[in-house]
């Protein structure tokens, strides 16, 4: 099995039915560093997955007012990543890439902003196939993956759920990732 596949296939894995919530990142990270939202057993790298817990579920990883209290930790909470990938699914929510292979090394915002568009159609072939024709909110993670997806997705008829771009986490905007998605599932009703 190949990097793509095993990615496809722990995604798969956690694939609700149906989907009530969507999320949609910019592209799965390196195949050499083995990392992927869906992979269990990491010990770093998977920043989306805390920083997502973090908010979705604050209780149950011990975290508030922007720390983990005593007992919790970064640690604890990968430790417990099939268990909360599992609450994830059972809640109806979705993660998925909107450019299914990892951007090339060194790739900048134009280059990716043309990776991103050439992939547009299968993203929304995607989209239409785990949502239907439902309401379903969906929410999108990073500057590039807003900027190229937002009105393309808004055309065919998508709920974009945020009004305005998210930072990803993984590059140093955890504090503002944590802040606007928050919001934006607040304003949803999807904030428990």
């Amino acid at each position: 099995m190949n990097a793509l596949e095993r990615f496809e296939e722990a995604a798969r894995r956690y694939l609700p039915d149906p989907v009530r919530l969507l999320f949609i990142a910019e592209a799965p990270p390196a195949f050499k560093v083995n990392r992927l939202f869906y992979f269990t057993g990491l010990t770093d790298g998977d920043t989306l997955f805390l920083e997502m817990m973090k908010v979705l579920y604050p209780s149950e990883v011990g975290y508030s007012d922007g720390t983990f209290q005593p007992g919790s930790s970064a640690k604890q909470l990968r430790l417990r990543k099939p268990e909360l990938l599992r609450t994830f699914q059972n809640d109806g929510r979705y993660l998925i890439d909107a450019y299914e292979r990892p951007m090339p090394d060194g790739a900048d915002t134009a280059t990716k902003t043309v990776l991103m568009r050439s992939t547009l159609p299968a993203l929304q072939r995607k989209v239409r196939r785990l949502v239907g024709k439902r309401n379903v909110p969906i929410i999108l993670v990073g500057g590039i993956t807003y900027a190229v997806c937002a009105e393309a997705l808004r055309l065919d008829g998508r709920n974009i759920a945020n009004n305005t771009m998210i930072n990803h986490p993984a590059r140093g905007g955890q504090k503002l990732f944590r802040a606007k998605l928050r919001d934006v599932l607040s304003d949803i009703g999807r904030l428990a």
